[in-house]
């Protein structure tokens, strides 16, 4: 099953990721986080990092890269050194994924029968779809919402703004800019134009 769990910034999506993955450890379930090479400029190489300390050991996701080629490659070697297959995938930062790269993911689901847990933003600061949700709100088994508030308020936080220094909204530039000088907002709060 494809799965993907989405939100805005600031939701706890990678440490719900990460807790996840401690789960499978726990019980002695083979996995593999993948996470996109853009991310890495958030978290550093080759892991994926909660807000609130959690990180895990990941592979990065080249652009341009297939997961699917990535993990079956993976699971050539463990059946012929005779180990224990993987059973789960998580990626972080799924929003990333180009349209080839979440076909990749379809195609773990599907060939491998491996399941997958992909993590997202669903919009940019723009208000805009990434590439990646697109896709995985499309072709996802199921999809999850982790709800979160809007600061200082109970309102429901569905918007990612960028902010500059001074706490003033950003709204040009590049959507690809992992890193934390974005708020979850309302829409109401995000003013949609």
């Amino acid at each position: 099953m494809l799965n993907f769990i989405y939100s805005t910034v600031n939701a706890g999506k990678s440490a719900n990721l990460i807790m996840r993955a401690h789960s499978c450890k726990e019980r002695e379930i083979e996995f593999r986080i993948l996470v996109p090479e853009v991310a890495q400029d958030r978290d550093g190489k080759s892991k994926v990092a909660s807000r609130i300390g959690f990180e895990q050991k990941a592979t990065t996701v080249n652009t341009g890269e297939d997961p699917f080629s990535i993990i079956m490659q993976e699971v050539i070697f463990r059946k012929d050194v005779g180990s224990e297959g993987i059973q789960v995938i998580f990626v972080d930062e799924a929003q990333f994924f180009n349209r080839e790269q979440v076909l990749g993911l379809t195609k773990i689901v599907d060939e491998l029968e491996i399941p997958v847990f992909a993590y997202g933003l669903r919009t940019d600061f723009k208000g805009e779809p990434f590439e990646g949700s697109r896709y995985l709100l499309a072709w996802a088994d199921h999809i999850e919402e982790v709800a979160t508030f809007s600061p200082g308020t109970v309102e429901k936080a569905t918007f990612n703004m960028k902010i500059d220094g001074s706490g003033n909204q950003v709204s040009t530039g590049d959507s690809i800019s992992p890193g934390f000088g974005f708020l979850p907002v309302s829409r109401k709060k995000f003013g949609l134009n």
